[in-house]
């Protein structure tokens, strides 16, 4: 079944449900490689839906799809993707309550896989703990793609997802799969990276249908409010009320940078002020024109006092407010005209490094 270039090696297949993958060795570009089929014809189309959405995904966290592997007759009979040889998740919860960076990490990971999925419309389906692992280069990928559809109006009215990790809405007839179901299992992945056994009422059937579960924190005591927020809004028994793949990874990342920004405030042509988490907090005074005070938490710029007349966008600006990346504050009402003073902020946008 397999062309010349790739070699089979002593490790033995290993089977799942419906198929088996093998490690083997790719002769042309001397690497090991993972050669994926059915075991019935009769289940390909599960290897065709893995291929086109494979093809299409083009995610940095998505297992890399190489070749798909023909017989004589031209049937698709398996593919070539990455081999994945890091660490997998299925102890992670031993270590999460002292590496709360990295359960952060490892939920950013996971969330950026699934928003990039759902962007292209494409619903994995099964996603779990099983289903994701590190690169050799310890990059968190996520992989089987067998049940997965990028159909808006796909019914089952077959259970082939892992029932733990499926929503409370999955429990109804003629379900219409949705992104949302993806960021329900998202939430019960974070349950799995923090404990060793899931809460009882994510084990009812259907999920939560006699109590809620209790918030993330009370396994992560540590975990960011914010984030835990979120974790626990995935598990929102009203899909509507789930926040969106992405909107859980911009948080995670904006965590995952913490404390790595970088403002400065420039007056004239020779004054700066710079504000870091050595630097916490700076008041620029520009006398009867006014002055302000900005602190940086870790992850904002935040006006905490204004004297005199401040403005930005030409609105007053006033305590609270969260400077953006880059603006102008004005110094001065508006009837002094060119007496007034302009005061340019920027700051860093650090990037997550994995």
């Amino acid at each position: 079944m397999l062309p010349a270039r790739y070699e089979s090696l002593p490790e033995n297949p290993q089977f799942g449900g419906f198929g088996a993958i093998e490690v083997v060795h790719d002769t042309f570009l001397d690497r090991r490689v993972i050669f994926k089929s059915m075991q019935s014809l009769a289940d390909n189309d599960q290897l065709l839906n893995e291929v086109r959405h494979l093809s299409s995904a083009r995610s940095r966290h998505v297992v890399e799809i190489y070749d798909v592997v023909f017989n004589e007759y031209g049937v698709a009979e398996g593919i070539i993707i990455e081999q994945l040889t890091g660490r997998d998740y299925g102890s992670f919860h031993l270590e999460a309550p002292g590496n709360i960076y990295g359960y952060i990490k490892t939920l950013y990971q996971i969330a950026t896989a699934l928003a990039d999925l759902h962007e292209k419309g494409i619903v994995h389906r099964d996603l779990k703990l099983d289903n994701f692992r590190d690169s050799a280069a310890g990059i968190l990928k996520l992989f089987d793609f067998g049940i997965s559809t990028d159909d808006p109006g796909y019914y089952t009215i077959n259970s082939r997802a892992t029932l733990v990790y499926a929503a409370p809405e999955f429990w109804g007839a003629d379900v219409k799969i949705t992104s949302a179901m993806d960021v329900y299992a998202l939430g019960v992945c974070a349950w799995a990276l923090a404990k060793d056994k899931f809460p009882p009422e994510l084990q009812q059937r259907p999920p939560q249908s006699l109590s809620s579960v209790s918030s993330i924190q009370a396994a992560l005591p540590e975990l960011p409010v914010e984030i835990a927020s979120m974790v626990d809004s995935c598990l929102s028994v009203d899909p509507s009320r789930r926040p969106s793949a992405r909107l859980i990874s911009e948080l995670c990342a904006r965590y995952l940078v913490k404390n790595q920004h970088r403002g400065l405030f420039v007056v004239g042509q020779k004054s700066i002020y710079e504000l870091t988490h050595q630097n916490r907090n700076v008041s620029v005074s520009l006398g009867y024109l006014g002055g302000v005070r900005v602190d940086y938490d870790g992850l904002d710029f935040e006006v905490k006092s204004v004297t005199g007349d401040v403005y930005i966008n030409n609105k007053p600006l006033l305590p609270g407010s969260k400077l953006s990346e880059a603006c102008v504050l004005t110094f001065g009402k508006p009837e002094l005209r060119y007496n007034r003073e302009w005061v340019n902020f920027s700051s860093s946008r650090p990037e997550v490094v994995l």
